[in-house]
């Protein structure tokens, strides 16, 4: 079958999906960019924090709290690093929560929303507040440079993302419109080179932080990951074409209008009554048990957001540049195991969606148990080389839902499977930040068998699957007179 992308002609496919639209621009240019921000910047910020916290909130002079974060084997500087982490550590679950609550919220409405006014709005509404995050992370930290600012002062940074849905409501948007342009037989693929975009963007992001933050300070980091944030706003304004078909009477309506339907409650049922009507094949169940996954997935994520590069920091004395190394190796190793995933798992072996995901779980797990129990860096780079295949688990797992589902609901599917995900960090930003403030003096990878037990469940879940498709294809399976 021809590329989505190649034509502007519409082109009705043979396995009964909505129409597959040609001449699309592609999503990967902006999700590389927003993600090369996101992650050029963010163990940086953590930095930030960690310093602003020291020299404002504690008071110590910059002397001591210039050796933070610079490879300093000292017992003093061991002890004074103990003293800061909780600061930064109750930031960093603020912004988690920031970007869960409202976010939560807005899912519910935002998808059924978008596919009768459009996908476009939203995605250009969703990188655009992105944009303004890490535009106001610039703005404070130049004006830290001037003045004593407490490091909270960087959660007004936090509300153009809550508001705007975060990367929850973007990751939706962006798959949505997958759905829309592509067939039921290619989705799959094209969610896992996404994914491959995202992990791209990622890559790029950690290995010119340290690089950047060396040779350059702060400021210059987040001016540029607010560059790259612009520049992917640009491009969706620019070059994505609308993927829904908005009928003539849609299209007159004012935006006052659009924006009153945007909170109807109606949504909100319709949305729920989407994902738990009945489906025959066990395809209700097959949702459920996906975005349940989904969510575990998140919750158990959330300590990267929240305590790792805090814990490498106190466990094995990591600045930036140790830490962008070993985000780097992880990332190109995640790039690698989706890739072998795809084409390997899925097109020679002939594994299902589901199969995969479960392997990419016990992966995830087999990883957060090394970790919890790492002694020394090179545990931690080992964990990444047996555990590549952890990065199919998103792509595979969105993909199998989508299946699921006819096409006109796979929008409201995803909002409420954002929905589920976005209100993940409101449980686990707390406890893991906790157990890791309670355990820093002993055990400072305590926090990883949280998500030991939670990526257990989630490769449970899986298997679930497995079976439930086992059994729809033993039932469908013609008999033999």
């Amino acid at each position: 079958m021809d590329d989505p992308y190649e034509s502007e002609e519409l082109v009705r496919v043979e396995d009964g999906n909505r129409p597959s639209r040609k001449g699309f621009f592609i999503l990967e240019p902006p999700i590389f960019l927003v993600l090369f921000a996101l992650n050029v910047s963010s163990a940086v910020f953590t930095d930030q924090l960690v310093y602003q916290a020291c020299t404002v909130s504690l008071g110590i002079n910059r002397t001591e709290c210039d050796k933070l974060g610079k490879e300093y084997e000292s017992p003093e500087v061991q002890a004074l690093e103990a003293r800061v982490q909780p600061y930064s550590a109750d930031i960093l679950m603020a912004e988690s929560l920031a970007d869960s609550i409202l976010p939560a919220f807005m899912n519910l409405f935002i998808g059924p929303w978008s596919a009768r006014f459009g996908r476009k709005p939203v995605l250009l509404f969703t990188f655009t507040g992105c944009m303004l995050s890490h535009l106001f992370i610039a703005v404070i930290c130049a004006l830290s440079s001037w003045y004593q600012l407490d490091p909270w002062y960087y959660a007004l940074s936090f509300v153009p993302s809550a508001l705007s849905g975060a990367t929850c409501t973007m990751l939706t948007s962006v798959f949505c419109y997958i759905a829309d342009v592509t067939s039921e037989q290619e989705r799959g693929n094209k969610m896992s080179i996404m994914e491959a975009a995202l992990y791209s963007g990622m890559l790029v992001g950690n290995i010119s932080s340290s690089f950047i933050l060396r040779v350059t300070n702060a400021l210059t980091v987040f001016v540029i990951s607010t560059i790259s944030a612009i520049l992917a706003v640009l491009y969706i304004a620019l070059y994505i074409e609308e993927s829904v078909q908005i009928t003539a009477e849609d299209r007159q309506e004012s935006c006052c209008s659009k924006l009153g339907y945007l909170f109807r409650p109606r949504m909100v049922l319709d949305t729920l009554k989407t994902c738990f009507s009945w489906r025959s094949n066990y395809g209700r169940a097959i949702i459920l048990l996906g975005i349940l996954t989904l969510g575990g997935n998140i919750f158990a994520f959330e300590a990267n957001n929240t305590v790792f590069f805090l814990f490498v920091r106190k466990q094995f004395n990591w600045a930036v540049r140790k830490y962008s190394y070993y985000a780097s190796a992880e990332t190109v190793l995640l790039v690698l195991g989706n890739l072998l995933a795809t084409y390997v798992l899925e097109r020679l072996i002939g594994l299902t969606e589901a199969a995969i995901a479960s392997i990419g779980f016990f992966s995830w797990m087999l990883n957060s148990i090394v970790i919890a129990v790492a002694s020394e860096p090179w545990h931690l780079y080992l964990a990444i080389v047996i555990c590549m295949l952890k990065g199919a688990t998103d792509p595979m797992t969105r993909s199998f839902i989508s299946k699921g589902a006819s096409p006109d609901d796979v929008g409201s599917i995803f909002s409420f499977s954002s929905t589920f995900e976005a209100l993940m960090p409101l449980g686990a930003a707390p406890l893991y930040t906790n157990v890791y403030k309670h355990t820093l003096s002993w055990d400072p990878g305590a926090f990883s068998w949280i998500s030991v037990a939670v990526y257990g469940l989630c490769y449970c879940l899986t298997m679930s699957v497995c079976v439930l498709q086992f059994m729809r294809h033993l039932s469908t399976y013609p008999s033999i007179d």
